[in-house]
């Protein structure tokens, strides 16, 4: 079933894919293992989720930096996040990935805070064609997300159903299970005018250290 969690957010969507579930298994303390399942039905995809915009600032007395990010979520227009912070030592890393994706994520202790780290790059995946690296730190990531049809005075005798759209879930101090569940909810149908089509990629942003 599609998540329903509070900081998601989401816009109709028109671009559509196919596509693949993930499994996890326990691994190491704080670890799980992703492998993917292929869905044979034919989708449409973007080739580009998300992208850096052009909004970024130095914070903290230059210790870090706010950058822009645009998902396209199917509207007219890119849905931006703005408010990331990153560290001054670090680079961002955006990419655009189809399903399967090859990555194990590991749960990670960085001084008080936890974070959501890429463990291992499974050879010849396509997170290694999109140059997704061990040690990148997952930062947001698409997903699909359903949301309650809205209901006036007028519709009280026939509610409107709730739909399925393209999202984006922001993987800061999220429990890891949480995250997880957002980038395994790919692999429900987004609702369109033409029926249920399905997701074929996953966008996420990551940050890499560089020191």
């Amino acid at each position: 079933a599609p998540i329903r969690p509070a900081e998601m957010s989401c816009a109709a969507s028109t671009v559509f894919g196919r596509p693949v579930a993930l499994t996890a298994r326990r691994g190491a303390p704080a670890s799980r293992r992703a492998s993917s399942l292929r869905c044979e039905a034919a989708g449409i995809k973007t080739g580009k989720a998300v992208w850096r915009g052009e909004n970024t600032k130095e914070v903290g007395n230059g210790e870090g930096f706010e950058t822009e990010f645009l998902f396209d979520l199917g509207g007219e227009t890119p849905a931006p996040v703005n408010g990331l912070r990153f560290k001054k030592d670090s680079e961002v890393v955006t990419v655009t990935i189809p399903r399967p994706l090859g990555i194990v994520f590991e749960e990670k202790l960085d001084g008080i805070y936890q974070k959501i780290v890429v463990d291992e790059v499974i050879e010849g995946s396509n997170a290694s064609k999109a140059d997704v690296k061990v040690g990148d730190v997952l930062r947001i990531t698409t997903a699909v997300f359903n949301v309650p049809g809205v209901i006036d005075v007028t519709a009280w005798l026939n509610p409107p159903k709730s739909s399925n759209c393209k999202a984006f879930y922001v993987a800061d101090q999220k429990p890891f299970d949480k995250v997880m569940d957002a980038i395994k909810s790919h692999a429900v149908p987004v609702d369109t005018p033409d029926g249920p089509m399905e997701v074929e990629e996953v966008g996420l942003v990551l940050e890499r250290p560089t020191a």
